[in-house]
């Protein structure tokens, strides 16, 4: 749905600010709803719909390009780390994939 808000916005030529202001939210939070990391009150849903001049299906509908990767599932999870969850995290990540080379070479 972000993606899809996005890119109505943009199509419109709408900074991200003229239409947190349509809709009275703030830049930032409308920012994390496009990319896909907060959600929308059906209240806002239906104002962004009118501001652009849509259905709200059209917002919802899902496409074959809206589909989850993998990826984006841990995406939220890594988004307010700091400095130190991000490094163990990242450290975490690389020894496994050491490990798992080593197993693999092993059955080999």
């Amino acid at each position: 749905m972000g993606k899809r808000i996005r890119e109505e916005r943009i199509k419109r030529k709408l900074t991200i600010e003229q239409l947190s202001e349509l809709i009275d939210v703030s830049p930032s939070f409308l920012g994390l709803v496009e990319r896909g990391y907060r959600g929308l009150s059906i209240e806002k849903l239906v104002a962004i719909a009118e501001a652009f001049d849509i259905s709200i299906d059209s917002l919802l509908k899902t496409t074959d390009s809206d589909k989850v990767t993998k990826y984006d599932t841990i995406k939220p999870l890594l988004y307010n780390l700091d400095d130190n969850e991000f490094d163990f995290i990242s450290n975490m990540i690389k020894e496994s994939k050491k490990l798992f080379k080593i197993i693999d070479k092993k059955d080999k």
